[in-house]
């Protein structure tokens, strides 16, 4: 009898402690959702690819500067970030430029984002540049996102516009082209 009544009492927890749920976590469960929730910041070479893709033939920065240029260019010391693609045409009667620069940390990025608005500026003001480029230069921008840093210098505007249009109306053209240009860029943070 006594055995009877323990293997009731024993089926009976057992059959209640499997009707309560009692979650179960596994190391590899936890790591799974932490890298479901954590956005993934794409790499210096993609985001350049996605602007290459995007401009096609209009992509004029086809020639790579070295650590060495980039710094001698556009005052980004190497130590400020942890990669940089930097490219610019190689006939100099164009203008266009990419540079893409991974920060270190916020304030490498600070630095990084004043050198590169140097730049521009300088650009912007230098009387000696083409006349079909100074309106080309206006519309560039200077861009943040996460931690990247970029000097965004391209695009193209079609014949007529350049004909026909007014210069403000140029230069909100080639903005347009850097907006895409940036909305591609964003496109690659979204996850």
């Amino acid at each position: 009898m006594r055995k009877k009544l323990l293997a009731v009492i024993l089926a009976a927890s057992l059959a209640a402690g499997s009707a309560a749920h009692v979650p179960v976590f596994n190391d590899n469960t936890v790591l799974a959702e932490a890298a479901k929730k954590k956005v993934k910041t794409p790499s210096v070479k993609k985001i350049r690819k996605a602007i290459t893709d995007l401009l096609g033939e209009d992509y004029l920065a086809n020639m790579s500067l070295t650590k060495d240029e980039i710094k001698q260019r556009f005052g980004l010391q190497p130590s400020w970030y942890t990669d940089v693609i930097a490219e610019i045409p190689m006939m100099s009667a164009h203008v266009d430029t990419l540079v893409i620069a991974k920060a270190k940390n916020k304030n490498t990025k600070k630095k990084i984002k004043k050198q590169l608005s140097d730049y521009r500026n300088t650009l912007i003001n230098d009387t000696m540049q083409y006349p079909m480029n100074l309106l080309k230069i206006q519309a560039s921008k200077v861009y943040v996102k996460d931690n990247y840093v970029f000097f965004l210098l391209l695009g193209s505007v079609d014949s007529n516009t350049e004909e026909t249009a007014t210069e403000e109306q140029i230069i909100e053209a080639y903005k347009a082209e850097i907006q895409k240009i940036t909305d591609t860029i964003n496109s690659l943070f979204k996850k």
